[in-house]
């Protein structure tokens, strides 16, 4: 009993088997386990003198100086125990196997990164240029880099979409993880709406009327140019955007008024300045016409 428990010892002896070239597999792990234990101790031993001898001066220094002392510590203590963990050459696939097996689970976001590259160039991506909304932010795409994309901020109101001027990073691996919509350099047109609430004694067709005129001769652009963006998005996608005309519709709503729908396409960056002279122009006409009246 006390041989088999002096031989158990012997074997887990950190002296003798560091003697041995000729280690097995599991002996290897031993060794392995007891270098880590060793290098932890001396790594927070080094880093308590470090702090006793010269402290940080603030936050950011001693944030600094740990990232930086501890990947040299690393980059050491791989370069002193790879000749003595391998040793012994029958193990070292095996070794290098499960190392591997380790860098691609530490560096998965890494490797998602590149995933969401190689999305972000392919034909259902998106180019600097484009306008794209992930993960509640809204933006303009400004740079697309191997491991991240940047965008330039937009508000989020639906009536102005004015840059903030702020510029926010994303990794690649969001648009692996996360749904994003995309109004294309090449197909800017969305549609927009402006909503007039009327009393229900005004002249409706009239106004309906002043809105349609103003809607054809203000919205700047012709049916041509959509449809040319619309052939171009169509290489990629099945696209069938219907009318492309201005129209106005009327409705009752339920409390006694009559609401009026202007529905126009326009560049989404031009909405503001759209709506803005649209609205400019509705009421200079209605200023003028007794028997159209906006509901209070």
């Amino acid at each position: 009993m006390n041989g088999n428990l002096k031989d158990f010892y012997a074997d887990l002896n950190p002296r003798l088997l560091l003697s041995h070239s000729d280690r097995s597999f599991a002996e290897t792990m031993i060794v392995f386990v007891y270098l880590l234990l060793f290098s932890v101790l001396v790594y927070r031993l080094l880093i308590f003198i470090l702090e006793k001898v010269r402290p940080a001066t603030d936050t950011a220094h001693e944030y600094n100086r740990r990232k930086v002392f501890r990947t040299s510590f690393i980059a050491v203590c791989v370069f002193i125990y790879f000749p003595i963990i391998f040793s012994s050459l029958e193990f070292l696939p095996t070794m290098l196997g499960f190392a591997g097996a380790g860098i691609v689970i530490s560096l998965k976001e890494y490797w998602l990164n590149i995933i969401g590259w190689m999305l972000i160039l392919g034909s259902n991506g998106f180019k600097v240029g484009d306008r794209i909304d992930i993960d509640g932010v809204k933006g303009d795409v400004v740079n697309i880099g191997f491991l991240k994309f940047s965008l330039v901020e937009v508000s989020n109101d639906l009536k102005s979409e004015q840059s903030t001027n702020r510029l926010i990073h994303f990794p690649n691996y969001f648009i692996v993880n996360n749904k994003f919509f995309l109004v294309s350099d090449t197909m800017d047109f969305v549609w927009e709406e402006i909503r007039l609430t009327l009393d229900l004694d005004s002249d409706w067709e009239k106004a309906e009327q002043i809105c349609l005129e103003i809607l054809n001769k203000e919205v700047n652009f012709t049916v041509e140019d959509i449809e040319e963006k619309i052939k171009e998005v169509s290489k990629n996608y099945l696209v069938r955007i219907g009318a492309t005309t201005p129209i106005v519709y009327t409705t009752i709503e339920p409390e006694g008024s009559i609401l009026l729908s202007l529905r126009f396409l326009t560049p989404i960056r031009a909405k503001r300045t759209n709506r803005s002279l649209l609205s400019r122009e509705i009421l200079k006409r209605f200023k003028n016409e007794p028997t159209i009246q906006f509901k209070r």
